[in-house]
């Protein structure tokens, strides 16, 4: 009776719901490399390449502090707050400002958020951060003040489920949450991609268990009758030892007693395998946004595509980041006070595109001989002050005021030299001024 019962319970509706999640999911797919961890998911070559590329331009972008007017919408740098040497320079003396930012842009990737402690001076003021990695706390509410709390487990990565032994305030961290539906706790790509990522370690794993044995998959031997077990391993030991591995490759084999070897060409579903594989990559340029070609996947890159690509990885994938960064730095390290009076720090994504100052020259002065731009809106897109004059729009022809008479006098190819040779002189302005 306890048997038909076991069998019974095995074969109930809510087994067989469970069976078909499970299977709608892929989660009945055995996983051959234990469980998805930091560890093994960036030894994935394309989960590491898209997490190394986005953290090591988010980390070559310096950030700065400036005050604007806020009658006149001039601004100029500063260092006012006690914040800019911290964030600019060295925010703990373990970490340079570069490696505290590619640790920012791991961590936002893998854990979904980015974690510091603040670290308080003698005077009460900032003086400090200590990034926390994201599997050492766990984010939660404080069921009294309803206020978000950040408990930190002690101990390496193993410790994750272990006690709780420190509790740290909103008002003790820097947090910046990645990509959230809620606006306040990031979503872990790690967690997300977890499955393209176990998809594609497998095929790593296939190709690089097809390549191991040169032997195996290019061939197999035929004999018209049966090899007795001395002839069947010898001939076994003697292509061990002689023909396979790389080192052999190409090695020709001497056969003997009517033995044939036929040599066979890759089956189709090992084809569509290897071409699965290159899908992955794709699947993963997905999750995180980067253009194939930036991780080395060159299969549908051009070099007139390329520049364009470029230019969108910039503007739509590394800006959001930039913003998300600088959004919560200003709202979480800046009082209300210092916002009222215009003080707000931002990364210079100017240096992103220094390599086309041509093109920018180009573009900064069509926009002045045409009129829709001004000196002053180009100085500013420069992060230059205003000069005198320099909100004038002009026309075209002999580029003079709006309104005015073109005067007979000076050819419109000379203006339009001498507008160029002022915006470079702008570009090369900024340049040595560090604002681009």
């Amino acid at each position: 009776m306890k048997v038909w019962q076991r069998v019974k319970a095995v074969f109930s509706n809510s087994y067989m719901e469970q069976y078909l999640e499970d299977w709608a999911k892929g989660n009945d797919v055995p996983n051959s490399f234990g469980t998805l961890t930091q560890e093994t998911a960036l030894k994935y070559s394309a989960f590491f390449a898209c997490n190394r590329v986005l953290a090591e331009t988010f980390a070559s972008v310096p950030i700065n502090e400036y005050k604007k007017d806020m009658k006149t919408g001039d601004r100029q740098a500063t260092d006012d707050t006690g914040l800019y040497p911290i964030l600019a320079f060295a925010p703990n003396d373990e970490t340079s400002r570069y490696n505290f930012q590619e640790s920012m842009m791991y961590q936002i990737n893998l854990g979904g958020n980015f974690v510091a402690e603040r670290l308080i001076g003698r005077n009460g003021k900032i003086a400090g951060f200590s990034q926390i990695p994201w599997q050492l706390y766990d984010i939660t509410r404080d069921q009294n003040t309803r206020r978000l709390i950040y408990n930190l487990h002690g101990g390496g990565d193993d410790s994750v489920n272990a006690p709780s032994t420190t509790v740290l305030r909103r008002d003790q961290v820097l947090h910046i949450p990645g990509v959230s539906t809620n606006g306040i706790v990031g979503m872990s790509l790690l967690a997300y991609a977890a499955g393209t990522i176990r998809l594609g370690s497998t095929y790593d794993t296939f190709n690089q268990k097809f390549y191991d044995n040169g032997a195996t998959p290019t061939g197999v031997f035929e004999h018209e009758k049966f090899l007795k077990d001395e002839a069947y391993n010898r001939l076994k030991k003697d292509i061990d030892e002689r023909y396979t591995g790389l080192m052999n490759s190409g090695r020709p084999m001497l056969l003997e007693d009517d033995l044939k070897y036929k040599p066979l060409t890759i089956n189709p579903i090992d084809a569509e395998l290897l071409s699965s594989r290159k899908f992955q990559v794709e699947d993963i340029c997905r999750f995180f946004r980067v253009q194939p070609h930036m991780i080395q996947h060159l299969d549908k890159a051009t070099n007139n595509n390329i520049e364009q690509q470029s230019l969108e990885f910039v503007m739509y994938t590394m800006l959001p980041h930039f913003k998300r960064v600088e959004d919560n730095i200003n709202s979480q390290l800046l009082t209300p006070q210092q916002r009222a009076k215009g003080y707000y720090f931002e990364f210079n994504m100017a240096t992103l595109l220094r390599g086309d100052s041509k093109a920018m020259a180009e573009s900064f002065s069509k926009g002045i001989q045409w009129g829709y731009y001004s000196v002053n809106d180009v100085r500013r897109m420069l992060n230059l002050n205003k000069v005198e004059g320099g909100d004038t729009h002009l026309q075209p022809l002999n580029m003079v005021p709006l309104g005015t008479e073109p005067e007979s006098s000076g050819s419109s190819s000379e203006t339009d030299n001498a507008v160029t040779d002022e915006v470079n002189k702008a570009i090369d302005e900024a340049a040595d001024k560090g604002t681009i």
